[in-house]
This record gives structure tokens, C-alpha cells and sequence, in this order.
């Protein structure tokens, strides 16, 4: 018999909150086993950090706080990633003794992002790494493609950061839908060169005529994870999981809502 998981269709919060409420369900599969996979937006823009970015040398702090970027850092890995036009996702899956890598798994979710690109006409790929001998010396997720990240025309549309430990294995993700617009896309960076990089290089699902909404690329993933969609399986692409639709746990929710006000929004966390 498979697992049931859930399916998390979710509106806005703050920084801290988004990042809160994705370790508050990551420490809960310990004792209460549930996949989850969580959509997400944002109340206003904001960058997200891997965990061992350093904030004050990547930003100008002071003229992102001016300009209303919320800054956070995100316990995964990877490099800085741009929110308020992307589609943000989270899979996060329980540990169990016939786990796949982490690698294995994020193949899988390339291939079934791709799958769902296709399902909207957008002509898309998975990257490797070993066909692409060009070197990139920053850490901006936006333009800096992993193995399996996903390409459009040569630019990347969607990448992954990852985080394992004893409670679970955590998948935060992006899909850039939109464009930001160019001031917000040069405050990634100090460096003029990068704010102009950025500016040419960064790629949208919607550009060049295309408009996808959220709800029908949303709907397009979830045909193509093994989610229940008004009560029929959709492809499963990780097998013996079918995502239903579902909330937060109390637990979960006090739990988010502690991690956000002494962690995530903490300068402690932040910015050492």
C-alpha cells in the first residue's frame, strides 16, 4: 500500500514564515511521518541565501532595507535566489531505510518539471553538468545552473537547493515566472558586472509572448508528481507517494510561528 502525502496550496507570507514554516514541517517528519509538497508565494520581494552565504558581502544590506527587500537565509544550500515573481515549492519526504539519494531524487523532480513545462508548451531541458564546460564564478541561482536544474533556450528556469538531516530530507525550490524588474535584479549583487549579467542573462517562463499563470503551472506539477486532483492520480513520479490536498498540523503551525520570531528573522541567523 502507498503513502498518502499532502499537498500544501499556500498564499503569502513573510520571509522568516516561509522559510519557519518549511523547517517546522521538516522537524515534524520525525515523529509524524508526511510528505509534503508545499506551494508559496510571498507578501513582498525578497532574496533567499543558501546557508553559507554571506549576506553582508553579497548585498548592499542598507539599500535592499530602502528599496523593501526582505533578506533571509535559508537552511539549505546554494546561492542567492531572487522571490515575488517565481513559483516556490518545497518537497520535503521523511527519512526511511529505502530512501533514494538526494540525487536521484532531484533528477526525478527535473524530469518531472520538465514534464510539466512540456504539458504548457514551454520547450525545456535538464541541465548536465558534464556537457557544459563553462565555469561560473558566482553564486546567484538565477543564472548559475546545477546538474538537473531546468533550461530553457540556454538559461535556467528553475533550480533546487537541498537539506538532509535526521528528521527528514527538504527540496526548496523556484521557478522563475516572471521577470523582476531590473533594480531589483541588480541589488543581488554589489558587483556592477553581476548586476548587468543578471540583467541580460536571467530568464522568465513568461517572455517572449508567453503568459502562464500560477494556478495552471501549479496544476501542470501536480499532473505531473502523483498528486490527487479532484479525485483522480495523476503520473506518479515518486513512486508509492499520491499527494492529497491538506494543512498544516497545530503543531506544525506553533512551531512555524516560534522559529520565525527567535531564528529567521534574527540578525543572529542572518547575518553571522
Amino acid at each position: 500500500m502507498g503513502t498518502i502525502g499532502r499537498l500544501l496550496i499556500m498564499g503569502k507570507n513573510c520571509a522568516a514564515m516561509n522559510m519557519a514554516i518549511d523547517e517546522a514541517i521538516l522537524i515534524a517528519q520525525k515523529d509524524q511521518p508526511n510528505p509534503t509538497l508545499r506551494f508559496y508565494d510571498w507578501e513582498i520581494p525578497a532574496f533567499s541565501f543558501g546557508y553559507f552565504q554571506d549576506i553582508n558581502s553579497e548585498v548592499d544590506v542598507k539599500a535592499c532595507c530602502l528599496d523593501k527587500i526582505e533578506l533571509v537565509k535559508r537552511m539549505t544550500g546554494g546561492g542567492t535566489v531572487v522571490h515575488g515573481w517565481d513559483l516556490t515549492y518545497t518537497l520535503i519526504l521523511p527519512r526511511h531505510a529505502r530512501e533514494s539519494g538526494i540525487a536521484e531524487t532531484y533528477q526525478q523532480i527535473g524530469k518531472s518539471l520538465v514534464k510539466a513545462f512540456e504539458k504548457l508548451a514551454i520547450p525545456a531541458k535538464c541541465y548536465s553538468a558534464t556537457a557544459d564546460l563553462s565555469q561560473s564564478s558566482h553564486n546567484i541561482c538565477l543564472t548559475n545552473p546545477a546538474e538537473n536544474d531546468v533550461m530553457c533556450d540556454g538559461k535556467k528556469l528553475a533550480g533546487v537547493s537541498t537539506r538532509r538531516n535526521r528528521n527528514g530530507i527538504l527540496f526548496q525550490g523556484y521557478i522563475s515566472l516572471d521577470m523582476p524588474p531590473d533594480p531589483i535584479l541588480k541589488r543581488v549583487s554589489q558587483r556592477p558586472e553581476i548586476q548587468e549579467m543578471l540583467c541580460d542573462k536571467s530568464a522568465a517562463i513568461n517572455m517572449d509572448g508567453r503568459f502562464i499563470t500560477r494556478s495552471s503551472l501549479i496544476q501542470a506539477i501536480c499532473e505531473t508528481f502523483d498528486v490527487q486532483i479532484n479525485g483522480m492520480n495523476a503520473l506518479m513520479a515518486f513512486p508509492g507517494i499520491t499527494f492529497n490536498s491538506g494543512k498544516l498540523s497545530l503543531t506544525e503551525k506553533k512551531q512555524a510561528e516560534m522559529l520565525a520570531n527567535t531564528k529567521y528573522i534574527t540578525a543572529a541567523w542572518n547575518f553571522h
